[in-house]
C-alpha cells in the first residue's frame, strides 16, 4: 500500500506528531527536500539525522538512496501511524506490505468482504467502502527510502523511543541500486497478447510485439495479421490487458462485435458503451474492431483516467470520447469521487443526448458492489435487444450480479470464468 497523509488527525497521530516535534526539535531534524536555518543563520540544505562525517559527502553520494525496512510489525506497533511518523521526519517515500504475502499465511485485506463473514461486513460499513477490507494485515513490512547520508541507526533507535517499544524493532537496511527506473519499469511490461489483440506501450519496439506474439503461440505470418494493435499511453488508468476481467471483457467483445452482422450484412452495433472505462481499453477495441462503422463513447468518476482515456484514444485514431458521468451515482463515495474529478479537473461531462437508451453494446469492468448499483443506470442507457458483459466479479459474486439484472435483461448468466473472476452476460429487455 503506498503511503498517502491522511488530512483528519486523531488522538493518536497527535500525540505521535507532538512526539515528533520534541525528537525533531532534540535531534535538528530537517527535510531533505527542504531549505533550513542552522545554527550560524546561514540558509542551506541538511539531511535529517546527517552526521558530521556525512556532511562531507560528495553530492553524488549524497543522491544515492537506502531503504530502510521495519519487519513482521504487528497491528500493535500501528504500522499506517509508523509511515506517518518515518515521512514526518523526511523519508522520500514509504511503503506498507504484507510480511506473509505468497505464503499459506496470507490473507488479503483489499478483496471485497465475504458475505458470510459479518465481521468482514461489519469492517466494510466502518470504513464506506466495501473494497477497502480491515485496512491492515496481521504482520507488515514498512518501508522508506532516506538519503544515502542519513544515520539509519539513531533512526531505528528513535522509533523505538517514540513508539514505547522494549526493544528495537526488526529491520533490514539495503542501499537502492542507481539505476534509470524509469526504463527498468518500462522494460518489465512486455506487451500483452489477448483476445485477438496485442496491447503496447509507446516504448515497446517491434522486436518486443513480436517476441510477446511468439511466446503466446503467434508465429506464422498469415496469423500476426489476424492480431489488432493497441497502443497504450503510460499512466494512472487501470486497464492495460494484464488482469483477468481486462481480458474476458476484451474476448467478449470481440466475439460480439465480430458477430455483429443482421440478416441483411448491416452493423447493429454503432455505438459502444464503455462504462468504468479507466485507460479506454475495452472502448478502443471495440472500435479498432469495426473502425468504419463503430463508435464508442467511455464513462468513467476519475478525472486523470479520462484525461488518459482520450490521449489513447487519439494515439490509436479511434472515434471514441470519454466523459464523467451526468449523476453522482448510486452510492457516497461514487459521488464524492465524481465531485472532485468535477472540481479539480477539465474532465468533460456526458452530454444529454448521449445520457438515455443510445447505445447497441455495453462492456462494463468495475467491481460487484457498484455494478448491482448501476444496473438501473446500465438499463436506460442501453437499447432493447442490445447485449451486455460485465466483470470485476469474483466467482462468489456471481449470484447476486445475476439476481440484480435479470429484472432488466434477459438470459442473465455467468458466461465464462478465469481464475477467481467471472463474465456475466445478458441482454436489454425489450419494453
Amino acid at each position: 500500500m503506498l503511503h498517502v497523509k491522511k488530512s483528519l488527525m486523531s488522538a493518536a497521530h497527535l500525540g505521535l506528531l507532538l512526539r515528533t516535534f520534541m525528537v525533531a526539535h532534540a535531534f535538528q531534524i530537517h527535510s531533505p527536500a527542504k531549505k533550513t536555518i542552522s545554527s550560524n543563520g546561514m540558509m542551506r540544505n541538511r539531511p535529517l539525522y546527517q552526521s558530521v562525517e556525512a556532511e562531507e559527502v560528495s553530492l553524488s553520494s549524497a543522491s544515492q538512496l537506502r531503504s530502510l525496512k521495519f519487519v513482521q510489525l504487528t497491528s500493535k506497533t500501528e504500522p499506517a501511524l509508523l509511515g506517518d511518523y518515518l515521512m514526518e521526519i523526511g523519508a522520500y517515500s514509504v511503503s506498507i506490505t504484507d510480511h506473509d504475502a505468497d505464503t499459506e499465511n496470507e490473507k488479503p485485506i483489499f478483496a471485497e468482504p465475504d458475505r458470510n463473514d459479518d465481521a468482514d461486513i461489519f469492517a466494510a460499513v466502518i470504513c464506506g467502502d466495501a473494497a477497502v477490507g480491515k485496512n491492515v494485515w496481521m504482520r507488515c513490512d514498512v518501508s522508506a527510502h532516506f538519503a544515502d547520508s542519513v544515520d539509519v541507526l539513531q533512526i531505528v533507535d528513535d522509533v523505538r523511543c517514540t513508539f514505547d517499544l522494549g526493544s528495537n524493532p526488526r529491520f533490514e537496511v539495503d542501499d537502492v541500486p542507481d539505476l534509470d527506473w524509469v526504463k527498468e519499469v518500462q522494460s518489465s511490461w512486455k506487451p500483452v497478447v489477448i483476445g485477438g489483440f496485442i496491447l503496447r506501450f509507446p516504448w515497446h519496439k517491434k522486436e518486443d510485439v513480436t517476441e510477446s506474439l511468439e511466446n503466446a503461440g503467434v508465429v506464422d505470418a498469415v496469423d500476426v495479421e489476424k492480431y489488432t494493435e493497441l497502443l497504450l499511453e503510460g499512466g494512472i488508468a487501470f486497464g492495460t490487458g494484464e488482469h483477468p476481467t481486462t481480458q474476458l471483457c476484451l474476448e467478449y467483445i470481440t466475439n460480439i462485435v465480430k458477430d455483429d452482422d443482421n440478416s441483411e450484412g448491416e452493423n447493429t452495433i454503432k455505438q459502444f458503451l464503455d462504462y468504468g472505462a479507466g485507460s479506454g481499453v475495452l472502448g478502443m477495441a471495440a472500435c479498432k474492431l469495426k473502425p468504419e462503422g463503430l463508435e464508442a463513447v467511455g464513462v468513467e468518476i476519475d478525472g486523470d483516467a479520462i484525461r488518459i482515456a482520450n490521449a489513447n484514444a487519439e494515439m490509436n485514431q479511434v472515434r471514441m470520447q470519454s466523459y464523467l458521468p451526468r449523476h453522482l451515482g448510486g452510492d457516497d463515495e461514487s459521488a464524492s469521487l465524481i465531485m472532485k474529478a468535477m472540481k479539480r479537473s477539465a474532465a468533460p461531462v456526458l452530454p444529454e443526448e448521449l445520457d438515455g437508451p443510445f447505445f447497441d453494446a455495453c462492456a462494463a469492468n468495475i467491481l460487484a458492489g457498484p455494478l448491482i448499483s448501476l444496473a438501473g443506470t446500465l438499463a436506460s442507457m442501453l437499447k432493447p435487444g442490445a447485449p451486455l458483459g460485465l466483470s470485476g466479479i469474483l466467482a462468489w459474486q456471481g449470484e447476486d450480479v445475476v439476481e440484480a439484472y435479470s429484472e432488466l435483461f434477459d438470459d442473465v448468466k455467468v458466461e465464462k470464468e478465469k481464475g477467481a473472476w467471472i463474465l456475466v452476460t445478458g441482454t436489454r429487455k425489450n419494453e
